[in-house]
């Protein structure tokens, strides 16, 4: 019975270090519904090569976990590592692309930026923005569900 609850101990311990269930623990409160980002078109400065980065396809949906208090080291398996070298910056720039409609080829090209913050006391870093260069990609992860 004791090495039973400590499976389920140590599995349910795990299921909470994902994004998805770090949104799913706040599902219960009705602000964990609206997505929030800000949009701002000067934090992102031309980089040379920029327009050349092959950025990675993703579902908004899947953009959508990445919220405030969500662990730096989550957005790995959704997103990679950042597309302009960051890896050890506080924060990551990606270049995103969304289908435009579901079974579409053509894309949308988006910017986004993750900046992080280490609350004092605590050890691990954790995301505490995220910020568009376009209010319609913005918009575009908003309407996912």
């Amino acid at each position: 019975m004791k090495a039973q609850r400590l499976i389920l101990t140590i599995l349910s311990g795990l299921s909470l270090a994902s994004p998805a269930a770090a949104v799913a623990r706040d599902a219960s409160t009705p602000s964990a519904t609206i997505y929030v980002a800000s949009v701002d078109p000067g934090a992102f400065h031309e980089v040379p090569g920029e327009r050349d980065k092959l950025g990675v396809t993703v579902s908004p949906a899947s953009v959508r976990l990445i919220t405030p208090g969500v662990d730096k080291f989550s957005i790995y398996p959704l997103l990679g590592p950042p597309h302009f070298a960051e890896s050890v910056r506080r924060r990551w720039n990606y270049v995103l692309f969304f289908p435009v409609a579901p079974g579409s080829v053509d894309r949308v090209r988006c910017r986004m930026e993750i900046r992080f913050t280490r609350p004092r006391g605590h050890y691990n870093v954790t995301v505490s923005e995220v910020v568009w260069q376009e209010k319609s990609c913005a918009d575009r992860v908003a309407a996912a569900s």
